[in-house]
């Protein structure tokens, strides 16, 4: 009787793992008593119209005050790439008080449409620039990349 169940809970769960983001480390950073991370899940990365959009994540070593001033250590956010303008948008920000974001958010924003959000130049050697040329090496490969229709399609 332990058998089917097990086999039946251990079938359950396999779609939602196979959905959960598997968080690449693509920079960190420091300043005095504090360590940033920053994190993309490759899988993530799809072509959108003329950009690449991908889900990141930012992780703190020590707890950051968030916009409705709730603690907050880690933050999940869609980014949008203009990767021949060198350019970054990002939207849909989500605030959770651990390192990893499990467990409820502490703070949510809604997604916003791509025509409505902002822009903005990365500096050289910056952490955006990081991750805008570890995104956008996915255009220029002969790989295998989602269209956001679900579609996959070489690039």
């Amino acid at each position: 009787m332990r058998t089917p169940l097990a086999c039946l809970a251990l079938a359950l769960s396999l779609p939602a793992a196979a959905d959960a983001p598997d968080w690449k480390l693509i920079s960190q950073t420091g300043r005095p008593g504090e360590i940033i991370y920053w994190y993309v899940d490759a899988a993530s990365i799809v072509r959108s119209d003329e950009f690449l959009r991908a889900y990141l994540r930012t992780t703190w070593s020590r707890p950051q005050i968030g916009p409705d001033s709730t603690p907050y250590q880690s933050s999940t956010y869609l980014n949008y790439f203009d990767c021949g303008k060198r350019r970054i948008a990002y939207t849909a920000n989500t605030y959770y008080v651990s390192p990893e974001p499990e467990g409820a958010p502490v703070h949510e924003e809604p997604e916003q449409p791509l025509e409505t959000l902002h822009f903005q130049s990365v500096s050289p050697g910056s952490a955006g620039a990081t991750r805008l040329d570890f995104v956008c090496k996915y255009r220029g490969k002969q790989i295998l990349t989602r269209l956001d229709t679900g579609i996959r399609a070489l690039e």
